[in-house]
């Protein structure tokens, strides 16, 4: 059977848990304080959270201190129940003051975990506020460029029209020209025949000689023909 610690071993004890106790609290003060003035997004809290020396870390710590701190000021009360030895004053003080300023590391404890969690409600809220407000302007942004867009696309299709009027107008402007050009020319030649009665005369004789000679041909070529495919018979 183990045996129990000494009453200056656990004075000791208290102390040094008392002066880490502080120092925690300390840091777990600063941690929260500069949480509630931070403006920071929900990620940065994460990582204060989480990171290297977070404040749940130190949360953890200031709880596990106080844990040990309250089991050791409950074994320096037992002692002074003990019957063969009858508590001196300074003994009864000394607890007393323990208890005291466990009380007051625990009331300072829950006050600074309080203002952390309504400093981490308060970014929460305006984290979802500033996504709110984001999501608004993606989407008024996105609005804005679909109108765009679309007025890009209603513009490049009025240039496209324009294009193609000015094509069609080039076209039958060169039509036009092509129709006073055979105009001219029908005109050109009609005179011509007018000033040369005989020429419609001369040019159906050469046509009509030029049938003539077609069909004696036509002809000679097929006799011809005839008597080589009966020579190649016979």
């Amino acid at each position: 059977m183990s045996t129990p610690p000494s009453w200056d071993n656990l004075r000791r004890h208290a102390r040094a848990l008392e002066t880490a106790l502080d120092s925690k609290l300390t840091s777990y003060s600063k941690l929260a304080s500069s949480i509630s003035r931070s403006g920071g997004t929900r990620d940065e809290l994460v990582m204060e959270e989480e990171g290297e020396g977070g404040y749940k870390l130190v949360e953890e710590e200031v709880e596990e201190l106080i844990a040990k701190l309250t089991q050791t000021v409950e074994q320096l009360s037992e002692t002074l129940n003990d019957p063969d030895e009858t508590p001196s004053t300074t003994m009864l003080h000394a607890v007393q003051r323990h208890r005291e300023v466990l009380g007051d590391y625990k009331r300072d404890f829950l006050q600074t975990r309080t203002n952390v969690q309504h400093a981490l409600n308060s970014q929460n809220l305006l984290g979802s506020v500033r996504k709110d407000i984001n999501a608004f302007k993606a989407a008024r942004s996105t609005t804005a460029d679909a109108l765009l867009n679309e007025r890009s696309t209603i513009d490049s299709s009025h240039r496209m029209t324009d294009e193609v009027l000015e094509q069609a107008y080039a076209t039958r402007s060169d039509f036009a020209q092509q129709r006073s050009s055979l105009q001219n020319i029908n005109s050109r030649m009609g005179s011509t025949l007018n000033t040369l009665p005989g020429m419609n005369t001369l040019l159906g004789l050469i046509q009509s000689k030029r049938r003539k000679d077609t069909i004696i041909l036509g002809c000679v070529i097929g006799t011809l023909t005839v008597l080589f495919l009966m020579y190649v018979v016979g």
